[in-house]
């Protein structure tokens, strides 16, 4: 039986080759001791186990679907972020298994349990759903159930890819996991366990240990017969079940054993808790009816050689104790089971997404992808899909102006590259004059007999440039005090998506000259700042080049946003500690539509701005005082319509200057 159609029969075979060989290696420790190893044996035992499954994990996890890196190492872990499984197989060795049933054990791992967290991550975590219950010694018996069930499949599918694993198998279980209590005998379940965990442990011998002999209780050999011939059809259920090759999915098998095998085991549970109330019920009449004369002491002492099950976490608390401990150890840490279980979440969740989203009408996947933008845009910008398109739409609203201006910019642009005479940087084989940097090259191409050398340059028509501007930085100031809300706070949003804009437009416009003429335009480059004002100042866009989807909203929402009084001058005493740049030109354009709220600290401010160099431009809005303040480099504007083109008329004058 081959489980992949990229593996041929030669690879099972290479590796039963491998087995059988190891099998003969370790045939000394083939019988499990029932005392601890030897530290040479455990050593030799760790050694010879580790190195089978390092060698031959890479084939296993190709055969199995295992399509993550699994790995040897010390102690079993599962790294989140690779989704890659480290396993250990020293871990059965400490607990006296052999090398040989210490591999088994290893294989019996990635086949029962890591392979379904990969293949399968919602029937994972269906199982896990199904253990979780606040009811202790109900999660335990249903963890159970599932552990042996899918114990047994996952053994068998060891055994289909690697068949020299099922006499290992069938020496694991009867000789350490469910051995009888002498070699030879029939495994006697009948007192010692209660019935649904008889169930389940004849269950297990009978598919991993053939001709096996266990005895069980009437009730559970009849519902073991029940499923073996399932509703009289001669159906095996348990054999179909957690057969590999029934080619059903991990979930659907998981179905039809709660719809099968489950109400079995149920109703022998509830006959067990039955029966355990009834003794408990029993041993406290006999402790009440003593004989006369009768010593406590005694009493308690016939009480407690009385056969039975009971502590706090319920009536089998035992029993499954001795399961956990001794017929299923768990190589992983509790840590360990957490982080599995996180994995087994997340996957799950994804899958079921998934499975979701193929049933969803085109409406919906509209609805959830525009949802998504929605997250990525304000994780990447701080603003939301709506605030995105509202900038959008105010953008489309002023292109025209944006693009006048940078038509404008342009024409002094092809002023600044200009045409001039300069020799070639390619050489020529003939030319006006020598190439100086070529000399060596020359003499070396004459010599090698190069009829005509490459050793010229010549005169052309080259793209050079002209001063006509410099760096400028423009540092925009907008009033947001209470009064500029409406109609002025529209305009000045307006005015602040085509500043920005055309200015970030320039600054590509130059790059893409550069480009093009292949000249270099660093002392003439612009960059843009952007503070607002109202009862505090805020600097929504540090002086720089470029313009981000942050920052543009950013201006946009803050020039419509009430923030106060009209303190101007916070503004302009931040702007007039930025550190100067000497060889740049600073121009700051305040926008406001009233008088500061501190006359005199305005103007010290200005006072010092315009002393460092600083150009300082005001545009008031309705408002005389305001155009005063900032005289004799001020605009005065009745309308608040006429902001954008007042703004865009000065900056050219500026770039044309």
């Amino acid at each position: 039986m081959c489980f992949s159609v990229d593996f041929c029969p030669l690879a099972l075979y290479t590796i039963s080759i491998s087995i059988a060989r190891k099998n003969t290696k370790m045939s000394k420790n083939h019988e499990t001791p029932s005392t601890e190893l030897p530290p040479s044996e455990r050593e030799q035992a760790v050694a010879d186990a580790a190195e089978f499954v390092r060698e031959q994990l890479p084939v296993i996890s190709r055969l199995t679907g295992l399509n993550v890196g699994v790995g040897v190492g010390q102690g079993w872990a599962t790294d989140l972020e690779t989704g890659n499984f480290t396993v250990d197989p020293s871990f059965f060795v400490e607990h006296n298994y052999s090398a040989e049933h210490s591999i088994y054990a290893t294989l019996h791992e990635l086949m029962a349990h890591v392979r379904d967290v990969i293949r399968d991550p919602v029937y994972a975590a269906r199982q896990r759903e199904f253990t979780s219950t606040k009811d202790r010694s109900l999660a335990e018996a249903r963890h159970i159930f599932s552990n042996i069930l899918t114990d047994i499949y996952g053994n068998k599918l060891t055994h289909a890819l690697l068949p020299a694993m099922k006499d290992v198998g069938a020496d694991i279980y009867e000789t350490r996991l469910f051995a009888p209590e002498h070699p030879g005998e029939p495994v006697d379940y009948t007192q010692q366990k209660p019935m649904h965990l008889q169930f389940l442990y004849k269950i297990i011998r009978q598919e991993m240990i053939p001709d096996s002999n266990t005895l069980t209780r009437p009730e559970v050999d009849e519902a073991i017969t029940r499923l073996r011939d399932y509703e009289g059809s001669g159906f095996d259920v348990i054999a179909y079940l957690t057969d590999p090759g029934a080619k059903i999915s991990g979930s659907d098998r998981f179905d039809q054993q709660l719809v099968t095998i489950w109400p079995e085991y149920e109703q022998l549970l509830e006959l067990d808790k039955q029966e355990a109330e009834q003794k408990k019920q029993e041993q406290q009449q006999g402790s009440q009816s003593g004989e006369p004369g009768e010593s406590s002491e005694q009493s308690e002492q016939e009480q407690n050689s009385q056969p039975q099950d009971a502590g706090e976490n319920g009536p089998f608390e035992d029993a499954y104790r001795d399961y956990f401990e001794n017929k299923h150890p768990e190589p992983m840490s509790e840590e360990e089971h957490d982080k599995l279980d996180k994995a087994i979440k997340d996957a799950a969740k994804e899958e079921r997404r998934k499975q979701h989203d193929k049933t969803k009408t085109p409406e919906e996947r509209a609805r959830d992808r525009e949802h998504q933008l929605n997250k990525t845009l304000r994780e990447q910008t701080g603003h939301g899909l709506s605030e995105h398109r509202a900038y959008d739409t105010e953008l489309a609203k002023w292109s025209n102006s944006i693009e006048h201006m940078r038509e404008v910019f342009r024409s002094v642009l092809n002023e600044v590259v200009a045409t001039r005479r300069g020799l070639s940087r390619r050489a020529h084989s003939d030319g006006d004059v020598l190439d100086p940097r070529r000399l060596a090259q020359t003499i070396t191409d004459i010599k090698s007999g190069v009829p005509e050398p490459e050793a010229f340059q010549r005169y052309e028509r080259v793209r050079g440039r002209t001063e006509l501007i410099g760096k400028t930085d423009y540092i925009f100031a907008f009033d947001c005090s209470r009064s500029m809300t409406g109609e002025p706070a529209q305009a000045a949003a307006a005015s602040a998506v085509i500043m920005l804009e055309a200015l970030a437009g320039m600054e590509r416009d130059i790059k893409d000259a550069e480009e093009q003429h292949g000249i270099n335009l660093e002392d003439f480059d612009i960059r843009t700042g952007l503070y607002a004002f109202g009862s505090k100042a805020i600097c929504l866009k540090e002086i720089s080049s470029g313009l981000s989807d942050r920052e543009r909203i950013d201006a946009y929402q803050a020039c419509q946003t009430d923030m106060g009084a009209t303190s101007d001058f916070l503004a302009l005493e931040a702007i007039a500690t930025l550190p100067a740049e000497t060889e740049r030109q600073r121009i700051v354009i305040v926008i406001s539509d009233g008088i500061s709220n501190d006359v005199i600290r305005a103007q010290n401010a200005i006072k010092k701005l315009r002393d460092s160099g600083t150009f300082v431009f005001g545009v008031a809005l309705g408002s005389q005082k305001a155009e005063a303040l900032y005289a004799p480099h001020a605009k005065l504007i009745t309308n608040p319509d006429e902001l954008p083109e007042t703004l865009q008329t000065f900056i050219e004058e500026t770039v044309r200057r």
